[in-house]
């Protein structure tokens, strides 16, 4: 009987044993809470937003029960070029920004992001990651507007029998709209012909256009169409530009800002044609438009 005693004794102490480890294995010693961010912004996101303007973040991350290890800024899914954002005011290294230091505990950063230049709505989103690997993320979508471009109807030589003067904001021609001459609606027209002295029935054409309907022209650089993606670029270019013009000289290539009232234009000059008559007064122009 004391060997049967003795053995139940002993399969009573290893079950024990396997209890003891069995509870000790349903402990996490690294734990599983993960990391949290948050982000504000300074804009109206319910709006759109300029092509190329910058937009700014301020993005909080709070450790879990790991140390922070990164934050990664992605647009429409992948990592956004250095090139287009700042942090604190500093260019980053990569998208995927090492955390050091008090950052590793928890931080608030400011992200200053340069929107493209097409027109969209874009996703930007913000990965935050611990020593885990454990990560969260928070995003907001960016509609994002750019100027548009149109090509104008040809503006003919005023004195002539076609339409004379141009509505920036359709591109479409405009006539004379009876013996008044009002040219109602448009913001440029054509300037007509030089007179020659002495022989009234010789009318060149100047190749000119003036600005109609309280417009204001002025010249700027050439190399600005391609630059302007953004309304507010051309409204600082018209600020920026000399002094204002009564009358162009049209020249293929040619970039003139105008503004009429609370509307501004960039054109440049597609082509001009001397109709090589004269007296028909066919000759015309055209032009691309930014607004």
């Amino acid at each position: 009987m004391k060997k049967i005693f003795g053995f139940w004794n002993l399969m009573l102490l290893v079950a024990g044993s396997l209890f003891i480890v069995s509870c000790g294995d349903d402990t996490d010693p690294i734990g599983t809470k993960g990391p949290t961010v948050t982000e504000t912004h300074t804009f109206d996101a319910s709006v759109d937003q300029e092509a190329s303007q910058n937009i700014s973040f301020s993005v909080k991350g709070v450790k879990g029960d790991a140390d922070l290890k990164s934050i990664t800024v992605k647009e429409d899914g992948v990592n956004l070029a250095t090139s287009r954002f700042k942090i604190d005011n500093e260019a980053p290294s990569s998208a995927a920004v090492l955390l050091l230091g008090a950052d590793k505990q928890g931080f608030t950063k400011n992200f200053e992001i340069s929107l493209p230049t097409e027109s969209g709505t874009y996703k930007y989103e913000f990965v935050l990651a611990d020593d885990n690997n454990n990560t969260n993320t928070v995003s907001l979508e960016v509609k994002v507007a750019a100027v548009s471009t149109i090509t104008s109807e040809r503006m003919y030589n005023y004195l002539g029998p076609l339409a004379g003067g141009l509505d920036l904001l359709t591109g479409k021609a405009v006539s004379k709209g009876g013996d008044n001459g009002t040219w109602a609606g448009a913001h440029i027209r054509d300037n007509g012909n030089n007179v020659v002295p002495g022989n009234p029935d010789t009318y060149p054409w100047k190749g000119e256009f003036i600005p109609w309907n309280n417009s204001v022209v002025r010249k700027v650089n050439n190399s600005e169409w391609s630059n302007v993606v953004g309304k507010s670029q051309i409204v600082t270019l018209f600020n920026n530009a000399g002094s204002d013009l009564a009358s162009s000289k049209m020249t293929v290539g040619d970039v003139y800002v105008v503004k009429n009232e609370t509307n501004y234009f960039l054109i440049k000059v597609k082509s001009v044609v001397n109709d090589g008559s004269a007296t028909e007064n066919n000759d015309y122009s055209d032009f691309e438009i930014k607004q």
